[in-house]
């Protein structure tokens, strides 16, 4: 597979901060998902709208992960379309990751970073430091992992 640009790259990981802005009932995060990955299907489908538009709305179905692990999911999927791996193999490979991103995800970020994230802006105040410190605290601590999260998993997503 020739690697994807760049800047695809970057657009794939500055798209996924967008995955869940049109969550609904039907597809979940599958049109957010189809979203992160117009820029890699717009190269791959260039010239061609009616395969584009296919891939896109393949991509729109159902899909549900943890936001901040979607870009495995996405990463994965890019270089399997890159790849011209069949359609089908991409939507099983999807409906095979979904669970268990969601699973770790969740374990991850919102049963132990979270509150960590949490104990210690509370300690902080509980030391006395002012709440200007210990809200930035909380917030540095926290995201920290969730970037890290999204590029990591674009990376791996992309390479293995």
């Amino acid at each position: 597979m020739t690697p994807l640009p760049p800047g695809t790259r970057r657009s794939l990981l500055l798209r996924s901060f967008a995955v869940q802005g049109s969550w609904n009932y039907q597809t979940l995060i599958g049109t957010g998902f189809a979203f992160v990955l117009l820029p890699v299907l717009r190269r791959i489908h260039r010239g061609d709208d009616e395969a584009l538009y296919e891939a896109v709305a393949r991509h729109a179905e159902l899909f549900n992960s943890h936001p901040y692990l979607a870009t495995v999911a996405a990463g994965a999927v890019a270089r399997l379309e890159a790849e011209g791996t069949p359609a089908e193999t991409v939507r099983r490979f999807k409906s095979a990751l979904r669970g268990s991103l969601g699973a770790i995800g969740d374990r991850l970020v919102w049963q132990a970073w979270r509150p960590a994230c949490a104990l210690l802006a509370l300690v902080l105040l509980l030391v006395g430091a002012p709440w200007w410190v210990a809200v930035p605290a909380f917030l540095l601590a926290y995201n920290g992992l969730h970037l890290w999260l999204r590029g990591w998993g674009l990376k791996v997503g992309l390479r293995d």
